[in-house]
């Protein structure tokens, strides 16, 4: 089992390049979710998507075949109306105030994806850092990006678009219909994906009836039953943690933004990641960032904050390394720091090596990371 941290939030109109010149190239919105959660793992540490929402008026021309795909793949369709002709506007305002919501309420949700390309966006990415979101931002790898986004964001992700079958081997699926099930396999997913996702999201992506009003203002549909309930805690924390002191909150995002470069360039290889995350780790206020970070069990969403700030280029992928979490069981040996979780369903957090704390992983050496050993 793995841990659900990861909300999506899709502005479907910027997507295909707005109503009335509707783009909608041959993608498979389950091969989106898919290079959204690889992007995710290996740059971030996240887990799996908890809930998916695509926003847009449906029944707009062109959209509604290509709703079926975005159904299938266990995304939510949000309909939203307008009393005037401003359907862009409604659209991201919807989305803005549903991301806000369930960043306030769901405290497990770590990393919010933001798919668009619109700089209108930039004021949420700035409010989820303040509540200490790791924000991706996405959109298809052809499409131009405002750049204030791109360097708002924590990372921003070029979606790949692979070809999708004819629309005649497609089932329809109606999102008004309860008893509606995701097939058991999507086109161009991996073997692993097949077989565990699309059970696993429908779960959390029932979808719900969205009810009509004659209100100016956009409507859009409750959360769904399938969605975790405000009350439910999040049990990502693998050790117990202490609390500042005082009883005041750390804004990770603020310590991260006084964090300075320490390396410029990308790594070329597990050696060269190794050396440039300790390289990090001798800066002082990185140090003192983990250090607080180890001291609340804080997850690898925030500690990529830190280690973003301090070497923007370097990826595990650019070291041959498939993810955060094995990234950092490789670089962190031999140093005070390393990984612990109590069991896969929760997170890897960050501790100190001195306090022997329970379920501490084990490290991963150089043979290791060319062998591939989880």
């Amino acid at each position: 089992m793995t841990n659900r941290n990861v909300a999506v939030f899709i502005d479907a109109e910027n997507l295909f390049k707005g109503y009335g010149k509707l783009d909608i190239p041959d993608l498979s919105m389950a091969d989106i979710l898919d290079q959204l959660e690889r992007a995710a793992a290996r740059e971030a540490g996240a887990g799996d998507i908890a809930l998916a929402r695509a926003y847009a008026d449906w029944g707009a021309l062109g959209l509604e075949d290509f709703r079926r795909d975005v159904e299938r793949a266990g995304v939510q369709t949000m309909q939203v109306f307008s009393v005037s002709k401003a359907e862009k506007n409604a659209a991201d305002i919807v989305l803005v105030v549903d991301c806000l919501r369930a960043a306030a309420d769901l405290e497990q949700l770590e990393v919010f994806i933001i798919v668009s390309a619109d700089g209108d966006f930039v004021p949420l990415v700035r409010r989820l850092h303040e509540l200490d979101k790791y924000v991706i931002g996405a959109t298809l790898s052809d499409h131009p990006v405002n750049n204030v986004l791109e360097q708002e964001v924590d990372q921003y992700v070029p979606l790949k678009v692979k070809p999708t079958p004819p629309a005649a081997a497609l089932q329809p699926i109606f999102s008004s219909d309860p008893s509606a099930k995701l097939p058991a396999s999507k086109p161009g997913r991996s073997e692993r994906t097949r077989s565990e996702r699309p059970a696993r999201r429908a779960e959390h992506t029932r979808h719900a009836p969205v009810t009509h009003s004659a209100d100016p203002e956009p409507v859009v549909a409750e959360p769904t039953r399938g969605e975790p309930a405000k009350a439910e805690k999040s049990t990502r924390r693998a050790v117990k943690h202490e609390q500042p002191k005082g009883g005041a909150k750390i804004s990770w995002h603020e310590m991260a933004k006084e964090i300075e470069v320490v390396h410029e360039g990308p790594a070329t290889s597990p050696e060269d990641y190794k050396a440039i995350i300790k390289q990090v780790l001798s800066d002082p206020k990185v140090r003192s960032f983990c250090d607080q970070l180890a001291n609340q069990g804080g997850t690898l969403p925030i500690l990529a904050m830190a280690i973003k700030a301090a070497a923007p280029r370097i990826s595990p992928s650019d070291a041959k390394v498939s993810s955060m979490s094995r990234a950092l069981r490789f670089a962190l040996a031999d140093t005070q720091y390393a990984l612990a979780r109590e069991s896969d369903d929760v997170q890897p957090v960050l501790v100190r090596r001195a306090n022997n704390p329970a379920g501490i992983m084990t490290d991963l050496s150089l043979d290791d990371i060319q062998r591939g050993v989880q």
